[in-house]
């Protein structure tokens, strides 16, 4: 399920991050904005609809991230198992490259049975797609997209689970972070 993997993508690049020493940090950054999310489970806060299958991430070799397998090896995220489950969905060249014309498209398509999140696909192919996008060199292209789009997806969430307190908290995050880290 995305949420999942955007679970997973959190996690990795949180790892990434602080596997390599502290980056330097935007002047001014309020102090909520160097501190874990405010809630237990974020994929509560929003349902975003799945892009892969269970199986696809099985077969890519990813483990689902919950109490019996609670955490991820420190380091970048094995480039290897994101451009298989791209491939599951014929999005990399015979290179093992993202072909972004063939994400732009697969985006429209999957959008279209979910139409309260189109503006949010929108919004992360015009961050997203097309442009170099930041991150260590380490850090391979598929990687940096896939956490790109999914942290757009869930940021900008159209249905956001406002009624939840812990959810409310987060979106403040988010809205008060973002700015601080552009995409």
């Amino acid at each position: 399920m995305l949420a999942d993997s955007t679970l997973l993508i959190f996690v990795a690049v949180f790892q990434i991050s602080t596997s390599q020493g502290p980056p330097p940090l935007p002047p001014n950054l309020p102090k909520e904005c160097l501190q874990p999310p405010p809630v237990d489970n974020p994929r509560k806060c929003c349902d975003i609809p799945p892009i892969f299958k269970e199986e696809d991430f099985q077969g890519c070799g990813f483990q689902r991230v919950d109490a019996a397998n609670p955490g991820m090896p420190p380091g970048p995220p094995d480039c290897s198992k994101q451009i298989c489950l791209l491939k599951t969905r014929n999005l990399v060249k015979d290179d093992d490259t993202v072909d972004q014309e063939a994400v732009l498209k697969f985006m429209d398509t999957w959008v279209e049975p979910y139409p309260d999140f189109k503006p949010t696909v929108e919004s992360a192919k015009a961050k997203c797609i097309g442009r170099e996008l930041p991150g260590p060199p380490e850090i391979c292209d598929a990687n940096k997209m896939v956490f790109c789009i999914s942290s757009i997806l869930f940021m900008e969430c159209p249905k956001w689970k406002n009624e939840l307190e812990d959810c409310r908290a987060l979106k403040n995050q988010i809205d008060t972070c973002e700015k601080y880290f552009p995409h």
